[in-house]
């Protein structure tokens, strides 16, 4: 087994990890698009490392990984969307400055493509080219759209719950890494530097996932059952039992509260 295909394999092992804790803890009600991109980074790398594993690098190859820039892309700008609503209710704010943050992010966006290199590369396929440009321009997009999260938060004074510091944390080393790894590939276009700064940011991306994994088992705190889930669980009453319960309700002490997904 390769570096490339040991790699894979433990970023796969990684990410079913993470899965589990997060189901388990039940992350997915707080954070459901968080939960998302991670259940798809899941379930895109297991297809590209079969496919790898079965025919090696092919058009078949290059075409899950261009679909996988794209899904990663869409999720990725889901979860910041979901980490500023998340500090706002944590915050107990109106959105402010939402304008603000949208030039940022294409100031930002506008800024690092008019630094950056767009052609594509000799002597490299349609498949290698379209993947190499891909990422450039997923990496420039996901770098502006966290500075324009953290900057707005800033401004705005904005509170860091302990789950959606993590999760940031997480999101920003994993974009910085890959973004330096984009720019630099404009230097090296071929050969085994270029290889190696591959290795490199698949190196952090499992740091990353060892980061959430770490907090999703040993920090994260479950989130409480609903309290639809909670009467469904509850074992058959008589008549009179229901009645009577049915009036301590009423007074507000019968039923324990309903946990809202901002509860920590």
């Amino acid at each position: 087994m390769d570096l490339d295909t040991a790699s894979n394999f433990f970023y796969v092992v990684l990410a079913s990890l993470l899965v589990a804790a997060m189901a388990s803890k039940r992350a997915f009600r707080s954070s459901p698009a968080f939960f998302a991109y991670v259940g798809f980074d899941l379930v895109s790398s297991t297809l590209g490392l079969a496919i790898y594993l079965r025919s090696g690098i092919s058009h078949w190859y290059w075409g899950s990984f261009i679909a996988e820039i794209a899904g990663d892309f869409l999720l990725y700008f889901w979860v910041l969307l979901e980490t500023a609503k998340n500090l706002l209710r944590a915050n107990q704010k109106d959105p402010p400055l939402t304008r603000f943050a949208v030039w940022i992010f294409l100031g930002s966006a506008v800024l690092i493509f008019a630094l950056s290199r767009w052609t594509g590369v000799p002597n490299h396929s349609f498949f290698s080219n379209a993947y190499i440009l891909g990422i450039r321009a997923d990496s420039v997009l996901q770098f502006a759209g966290f500075l324009a999260l953290i900057l707005w938060s800033s401004l705005c004074k904005l509170h860091w719950p302990e789950r959606e510091l993590n999760i940031a944390t997480g999101l920003g080393v994993n974009v910085f890494a890959w973004f330096l790894v984009a720019l630099l590939h404009a230097q090296w276009s071929s050969g085994p530097a270029y290889h190696w700064l591959d290795q490199g940011g698949q190196a952090i991306q499992l740091f990353v996932l060892a980061y959430w994994l770490r907090y999703f088992l040993l920090s994260a705190p479950g989130e409480r059952p609903t309290r639809k889930s909670v009467e469904g669980r509850e074992s058959p009453r008589s008549c009179n039992e229901s009645e009577t319960v049915s009036r301590l309700d009423l007074a507000g002490n019968a039923l324990p509260r309903a946990s809202s997904s901002g509860d920590r």
